[in-house]
């Protein structure tokens, strides 16, 4: 008879040594990409001051060769255009109180997505809930006011979807508008007590509607993404995420004469496999949606681009039964401590003809920021 054995001994005994795992590669998380160049902006103003648009760049989109960016505090649109140093330069602020009837022009946007496509400008805020940060009620030996701290603040300011005309100024470069014609500049009725007739909307959705009475980075609804092809809007959601699944919202809108953007029935809902992350961007390229995923909350976490092959041709289904769709993981992008966040994403031609994906960093690293010139630099990643 054998002697028994404890059941420490039992589980040693039971091991076999594994041989070395290298989870960089294929066989655990993907390699990141590292990128192949980088993209130089120049911001005019004081760019050490910390409510400058360079240190919170959230939406980003190209236009005929011009960018537009925008900061997730601020209520104003950046546009900047090519310089003969090869640079992105000439910076010009535009306010939105201009173009649009805001509720409050100097309330936080957290403008999170732009998107051109034939001739118009589209914006939105995050619709999202948040919390007041406790480090901002000083040190107070260190302590937190949990009665501030449960207070969500106000998020109608944030409920924002516009569209704004896009003209060629005197050098040819794009530029908004208030009206062109019969163009005007219109955005998603407001709602006194939800911000807007989609945020009213999302409310009263039985899947969405839990998540818009959280703060986002929490589980609530938080919009971040915004891609556009001719009359079909496709809004990416950071959180939440329903199963591990990501969700993307395609409203019906309906353009009036007068700008107003009226949202039609119930919003279309899809779900989308990008492996327990949330969408932070998303970009149009020909029929294809391109996707920039990261965690839902507030960290360091993977992040990832990913492809919807023909996206244009997978029109919404009806709202109670969808497929699940499994974009294409294209790269990984290396992931930094503390800085580097990637937040928006487009596409770039270097001077090889290369096409490249360019992604823009909130809360960048100070090597890759000068504020004392008012430079930032973007990465450039191969497209294969």
């Amino acid at each position: 008879m054998s002697k028994p054995t404890s059941g420490a001994e039992a589980a040693d005994s039971a091991l076999t040594p594994l041989p070395p795992q290298d989870f960089t590669a294929t066989d655990g998380l993907p390699k990141p990409r590292e990128p192949v160049g980088h993209i130089k902006i120049v911001f005019s103003g004081n760019a050490r001051n910390r409510d400058h648009p360079i240190h919170d760049i959230s939406a980003c989109v190209m236009a005929a060769g011009a960018l537009f960016v925008a900061g997730d505090e601020a209520c104003s649109i950046e546009r900047l255009t090519p310089a003969r140093d090869g640079t992105l330069a000439n910076h010009r602020s535009y306010p939105l109180a201009g173009f649009l009837d805001l509720l409050d022009p100097e309330d936080e946007m957290d403008i999170e997505g732009l998107a051109v496509d034939d001739g118009w400008l589209w914006v939105t805020g995050s619709h999202s809930r948040t919390r007041r940060d406790p480090r901002d009620d000083g040190p107070e030996h260190g302590s937190i006011h949990l009665g501030r701290l449960a207070d969500l603040k106000d998020t109608r300011p944030r409920c924002v979807l516009a569209r704004i005309p896009l003209v060629e100024d005197g050098q040819g470069q794009p530029e908004p508008v208030r009206r062109d014609g019969k163009r005007h500049a219109g955005m998603v009725p407001r709602h006194d007590k939800h911000g807007s007739k989609l945020a009213l909307k999302l409310t009263r959705d039985a899947l969405l509607g839990p998540a818009t009475r959280l703060a986002a980075k929490e589980g609530g609804l938080d919009i971040e993404g915004l891609a556009v092809e001719g009359d079909r809007i496709a809004l990416g959601l950071r959180g939440p995420v329903i199963r591990t699944y990501a969700v993307i919202l395609e409203p019906v809108i309906e353009p009036k004469k007068s700008g107003k953007l009226h949202v039609h029935g119930d919003v279309c809902k899809r779900l989308v496999d990008l492996n327990g992350l949330g969408i932070r961007d998303m970009r149009r390229r020909g029929s294809d949606l391109y996707i920039l995923a990261g965690p839902t909350q507030d960290l360091n976490g993977r992040c990832a681009i990913f492809r919807w092959t023909d996206w244009v041709g997978e029109p919404p289904e009806n709202g109670s039964n969808v497929q699940l769709h499994d974009p294409e993981h294209l790269f990984d992008l290396p992931v930094k401590f503390r800085h580097d966040h990637p937040e928006g994403i487009d596409f770039w031609t270097d001077d090889a003809g290369e096409p490249r994906l360019v992604v823009f960093y909130d809360n960048p690293n100070p090597q890759r920021l000068n504020a004392d010139a008012g430079t930032i630099l973007a990465d450039l990643f191969a497209l294969d």
